[in-house]
């Protein structure tokens, strides 16, 4: 264009509604993170604990149908030996209930799968993920172009957050929804559906408890910094002393108490951990023998520290903007 030729030029690109402006912040987003080597490959092997657990559920609904249920759990007891709510499922095999058998079963086989290996997988991706978000933005000062359109504040934290919303589904909403129907399809007949219609509907909600309160925590950490690693660093220091601290204050109850105080020590302590916090409320979602008193405390836990994440994070986001 000639220096005396400027003025104003015709959009030739595509021009997206107004309701759709944060989609187009979480599309940028969503396609950097892509970019990510390790991110690829954490997406991939987070599939392989899926084929594991349907091992399981097909050995216990053959078992089902051949009466063989008690010699497949003392099989598999040993897998599930220091976890309490696998009593359940044995209580229910004993008293002859197929159906409460298979659902206890079930619904503790897909908690174990958020709890473990879906759990820790969620602590590595959003690390690698969401360091980037916010405080890229502030330090190349990216968000003041952003907030010279018509974007508000919301639209800005919603197309930020929807990126970790969906590779977070990823890796727990798809692959326990997956695990299911593998359960499903390898079961000897369809009364299974009958059974465990619930347990789809229990999926999304743990997956809402885990991806909601760690994806505001994540974007706060991020908002707190210009240095990415800082932002890393935040969120990574917070799940491992977190957990550290609880292994060590349960550790100290059950040399005073004994394995009788056991359970009630890891209750007491459950806050101190953000992952022990998440997968008492999941616990509770899944239906499994749990403490009320303790699982109120876990989930009003979870609650201020969203609601916290959220308002720290709202305003340093528009601190830019009060000048």
């Amino acid at each position: 264009m000639p220096t005396y030729d400027l003025g104003y030029c015709g959009w030739s690109g595509d021009v997206r509604s107004a309701y759709g402006r944060w989609a187009v912040i979480a599309e940028m987003g969503i396609r950097l993170a892509w970019r990510s080597t390790w991110l690829r490959r954490l997406l991939l092997v987070a599939w392989l604990p899926a084929v594991y657990c349907g091992i399981f559920l097909f050995l216990f609904e053959n078992a089902a149908k051949s009466g063989a249920t008690q010699i497949i759990l003392g099989q598999v007891g040993g897998a599930f030996r220091s976890i309490p709510e696998f009593a359940a499922v044995r209580e229910a095999v004993e008293t002859g209930g197929l159906e409460t058998a298979r659902h206890e079963f079930w619904a503790l086989l897909l908690w174990l799968f958020f709890r473990h290996p879906q759990g820790v997988l969620m602590v590595i991706l959003v690390g690698l993920v969401s360091p980037n978000l916010i405080s890229q933005d502030l330090r190349t000062k990216a968000h003041l172009i952003y907030f010279s359109r018509p974007i508000s504040t919301w639209e800005y934290v919603l197309g930020k957050a929807t990126v970790l919303f969906v590779y977070l589904s990823l890796i727990t909403v798809l692959p326990a929804l997956s695990l299911y129907l593998l359960g499903v399809v390898l079961s000897p007949d369809l009364g299974v559906i009958r059974h465990t219609w619930d347990l789809p509907l229990r999926i999304l909600a743990a997956s809402v408890v885990l991806i909601i309160p760690t994806t505001s925590l994540a974007l706060c950490y991020s908002s707190l910094t210009r240095e990415t690693r800082y932002a890393g660093f935040a969120w990574f220091a917070t799940f491992i002393l977190g957990w550290v601290a609880f292994m060590a204050l349960t550790a100290r109850d059950f040399a005073a108490q004994g394995i009788d105080g056991l359970a009630t020590a890891s209750g007491r302590w459950t806050c101190v951990s953000i992952y022990h916090t998440l997968g008492r409320v999941q616990n509770w979602v899944f239906g499994l023998h749990h403490v009320p008193e303790q699982t109120t405390t876990a989930a009003l836990a979870l609650a201020i520290m969203t609601v916290l994440s959220i308002g720290i994070l709202l305003r340093r986001v528009t601190s830019p903007l009060r000048v």
